[in-house]
């Protein structure tokens, strides 16, 4: 069993929220997965962590003091495109979220508050996109080569 669990592949998520309860609350849910967790009380606090590690997928919350949620997302897809970006809002401002959705930046939103399952599904949707679009890219390592 341990050889199994050893073989799955290890995503990097950073979650990003102004509130500790939100931030504790997604790494309660995602502890189960084979996810190493990043954690950001801040838009700059979370592009400091940008730059130090490789970060594949970020849940981030709309609503932040200073730098909001699509502002933070942008600013990330221009550093790297590949990846994958969920905005968690607990407002309902649709014509931010569908900028941010049109202009291409975010893979999802997700409403607060959120439905467990319904989260789970969307990071693994996400992951799996994201997946299929590095393989297109790189067709070698689908053959081993």
């Amino acid at each position: 069993m341990e050889a199994l669990s050893s073989s799955v592949k290890r995503h990097t998520i950073m979650l990003v929220d102004d509130e500790e309860s939100i931030l504790n609350s997604l790494r309660r849910l995602l502890r189960v997965k084979p996810y190493d967790l990043l954690l950001a009380t801040s838009g700059a606090q979370a592009l400091e962590l940008f730059e130090q590690h490789s970060v594949d997928l970020i849940v981030c919350d709309a609503r932040m003091p200073f730098m909001d949620g699509p502002t933070l997302l942008r600013e990330v897809y221009k550093r790297d495109p590949e990846c994958m970006n969920i905005l968690l809002t607990g407002y309902a401002d649709m014509s931010m979220i569908t900028q941010a959705l049109s202009d291409g930046y975010i893979f999802r939103y997700i409403s607060k508050p959120w439905n467990d399952e319904e989260l789970q599904l969307t990071l693994d949707q996400a992951l799996e996109v994201q997946r299929v679009l590095r393989d297109r890219e790189n067709p070698q390592a689908l053959v081993g080569g």
